[in-house]
Formats: structure tokens, C-alpha cells, sequence
């Protein structure tokens, strides 16, 4: 019971100040779903990565009504340039523009800096990520707060 009412009190919360979620992994029925019931609730905003074309044929083909969800494309988003040099930065010299720019090709680096960036408040992935994949990102580039690891 008291879990329901904290629960309970989470989604009021987010009603009165609704979140931006990124999922990295767009075209995913699992993710699509949840996408499509969350626009319904409207608590949390989806941000789906990915193809815009790729993301609503999934969407369509499996049933589900993602009007509403923001779909990002790392291959045409127009902030890339500075997402590219905050995560060099990030880095700290452990990769280079041209390596950042490759790993955020990839949904699972590109939306940690989405979040990052500010763009988004949270993230969720690992419906075909594993879970290394997931954490890795957030773990170079959002660190842990000091004194964790």
C-alpha cells in the first residue's frame, strides 16, 4: 500500500511538471508502446531516437499511436556540432571530435547527451541494448555524483 501512494504521489508530480524521456531505441515495439500509452497519460513526454520515417513505420506496423512523441534523428540533428564539442570536452581527451561524432551516431550515446545537454530530463534503454551499453554512456559522459561510483 505504501508503495502505491508514493507511487501514486511521483505521478502528480509529473502531472503538474511532466518530464521529457529519451528512449534510445526508437523503433522498438516495446518502447513504441510505452510511448504511445504515455502520451495518453501525459506525465512524461517520449523522446524517441531515430529515424523520423523508421520510427513512425514501426509505430504503424505494430498499432501504435506515437502522435505527439518528438522523434530526433542523430543523422540530421541540428545541434550535432555542439554536442560534438561538449562531449569532447566530456572526454577529456579520450576521444577525439571525429570518435565523438561516430558514438553519437548511436542512440544509446547520443541520447545520454540529450540529457547531457538538457534537451531531456531522464533516459531510459536496454530493450535491445544491453545493459553495459545502456550505463556506459552515462557513466563517461554524466558521471556519478561525487564520492559514488
Amino acid at each position: 500500500m505504501y508503495h502505491m501512494e508514493m507511487f501514486n504521489k511521483l505521478i502528480e508530480t509529473l502531472k503538474a511538471n511532466p518530464k521529457r524521456i529519451v528512449f534510445t531505441e526508437g523503433t522498438d515495439a516495446r518502447i513504441l508502446e510505452a510511448s504511445a500509452r504515455l502520451l495518453t497519460a501525459s506525465w512524461l513526454k517520449p523522446v524517441l531516437v531515430g529515424n523520423v520515417e523508421d520510427v513512425k513505420k514501426a509505430a504503424a506496423d505494430h498499432g501504435f499511436n506515437i502522435d505527439g512523441a518528438e522523434i530526433v534523428d542523430p543523422e540530421t540533428y541540428e545541434g550535432m556540432e555542439a554536442m560534438v564539442e561538449k562531449m569532447v570536452e566530456l572526454r577529456k581527451g579520450k576521444m577525439t571530435a571525429d570518435e565523438c561524432r561516430a558514438a553519437l551516431k548511436k542512440g544509446n550515446y547520443f541520447g545520454t547527451m540529450l540529457v547531457k545537454m538538457g534537451v531531456a530530463d531522464c533516459l531510459l534503454g536496454g530493450a535491445t541494448y544491453s545493459t553495459a551499453d545502456t550505463v556506459r554512456p552515462a557513466l563517461q559522459l554524466i558521471k556519478t555524483k561525487p564520492g559514488n561510483k
